[in-house]
């Protein structure tokens, strides 16, 4: 069981499951707001997602420890995807803040953001069977 999370984080693997499972989360919120698009006084919600996906590859910041009550905590960065309400006035149609047009354009971008993390997956997982059986590509 140890072996198998030291190999798996040592490839791609981490990353492309936090990718597929950031745009799941996505998918959902985006389909929320197109399915409240004409529900009068629901506000419109979004991820942080390239924030998100921008964490795995820039350096963590410092974490501090309390070893004395007195000391101040250092907060942890976030593990998780967050999902906030943006601030932002009635669209055109004057009912909520829900942009159709927005939303939609949003949904197919994260369809591609899927696909490519599904396909890059699926090649380290291919890779990772041809180091296992040990045959020459």
């Amino acid at each position: 069981m140890f072996l198998d999370k030291v190999i798996f984080n040592k490839t791609k693997v981490p990353v492309l499951n936090a990718v597929l499972d950031v745009t799941q989360l996505r998918q959902r919120v985006l389909a929320n707001n197109i399915a409240n698009v004409a529900t009068k006084g629901y506000r419109k919600q979004s991820v942080r997602f390239q924030d998100y996906l921008s964490s795995f590859v820039r350096q963590p910041p410092v974490e501090g420890r309390t070893t004395d009550p007195r000391h101040i905590t250092i907060p942890k960065p976030t593990e998780n995807p967050e999902v906030f309400e943006p601030q932002s006035g009635l669209s055109d149609s004057g009912i909520n803040n829900v942009d159709i047009d927005k939303e939609m354009a949003e949904l197919a971008e994260n369809h591609l953001f899927f696909n490519v993390g599904a396909r890059l997956l699926r090649g380290s997982f291919e890779g990772l069977k041809k180091s296992i059986s040990g045959r020459p590509t």
